[in-house]
């Protein structure tokens, strides 16, 4: 053999072990189980921001973070910042306890809102106090309407021009609680208390809102169909997913997978959790976080979300989506947790 064809037989060798290589290299790039491993892993690095909890005080904080201990290292999950609408108007001396060990203890990992549960005694701060309470730290304003129409009293439009002056959040605003399917027997009144919220937000159209509980329209295709219609005509109205992961189930499933991607901007992740894990039940509400993750992350078959134990199907949500609803529509609507999530080694990009 000539050294021009030892030569060439190399070469080809080489070739075609070369592709070889590259076909195996894209084998395990793109094999069903590669990809799922890579998304997983992906998932697995999402911060995760409950917008919808009851902390209250200083000395549940503790109980809370042994929760967040166990997910991460029992699942694999990273639930780093809670936002408190229990936040109770106290002594300055007890209030800037919270906030301090809040933000030095806890590294603001808890954040509080101030609230207001009594719609029929009237608001009760005024738009100057609304503006110290935000120098203080808070990031949102809770207000309980329930099934009422007084949030429309024009009394309330000063309040609300400023929240749209200085930036404050509507944080988990209560609309038409408690809903149909459990507790109001009155249709009527269940669509006076929207109809009136609407005319604020018609009235207020800078107002950035998240409303509690998917605006309580979250029970069949066709609240799905109103709940779209709100959020089309109001572009700073948004919504969170707290005690609605044992909802899912009412509705079709392809039709609300469409749902939470086509407004993945506007959707927050929340629970409703309140003392369970101060009564000691760390794994069991770890455990209840993990299946309202699942039935947003998988398309395996869950049984109960948060809260109930009804088995549904999980909607597998891409991976953008999922980061939305998890923290980035967090981090652009309350003023702190860009700032939190940073210090705690996450890159937060709008």
């Amino acid at each position: 053999m000539s050294n021009r064809t030892a030569m060439k037989k190399g070469i080809s060798i080489m070739a075609k072990s070369g592709l070889t290589v590259v076909l195996l290299c894209i084998c395990t790039l793109y094999c069903p189980e590669s990809l799922a491993a890579q998304s997983e892993n992906a998932i697995s690095t999402i911060p995760r921001v409950d917008v919808h909890s009851h902390v209250g005080s200083v000395g549940r904080m503790a109980h809370y973070v042994k929760v967040s201990e166990i997910l991460k290292h029992q699942y694999g999950v990273n639930l780093e910042i809670w936002i408190d609408l229990n936040f109770a108007r106290q002594s300055d001396g007890t209030e800037q306890e919270y906030l301090r060990q809040a933000n030095e203890k806890y590294r603001g990992r808890f954040l509080p809102c101030i609230n207001d549960f009594k719609i029929s005694d009237g608001l009760r701060y005024s738009p100057e106090e609304l503006v110290k309470w935000q120098r203080k730290g808070i990031v949102g304003y809770k207000i309980w309407v329930g099934v009422s129409s007084l949030i429309d009293d024009p009394v309330y439009d000063p309040t609300f021009a400023k929240m749209e002056e200085v930036g404050m959040l509507g944080a988990s605003i209560h609309i038409s609680q408690p809903y149909p399917t459990k507790w109001c027997d009155n249709p009527v009144k269940f669509w006076q208390a929207h109809n009136a919220w609407e005319r604020v937000l018609d009235r207020h159209p800078k107002l950035r809102v998240v409303n509690a509980h998917m605006l309580d329209h979250f029970n069949s295709d066709e609240q799905l169909d109103y709940l779209m219609y709100v959020l089309e005509t109001y572009p700073n109205v948004h919504v969170d997913l707290a005690a609605r992961f044992q909802q899912f189930h009412r509705m079709d499933r392809d039709r609300l997978r469409n749902f939470m991607i086509k407004y993945a901007d506007r959707i927050l992740f929340g629970t409703d959790i309140g003392g369970q894990p101060s009564q000691g039940r760390y794994k069991e509400v770890a455990e209840s976080y993990y299946r309202a993750f699942q039935l947003l992350e998988t398309d395996n078959v869950i049984k109960g979300g948060f809260f109930g134990n009804t088995e549904t199907k999980g909607l597998a949500l891409p991976l953008d989506v999922l980061e939305k609803i998890y923290y980035r529509n967090a981090a652009r609507l309350y003023s702190r947790v860009e700032g939190v999530l940073s210090d705690l080694g996450y890159r937060v990009k709008q």
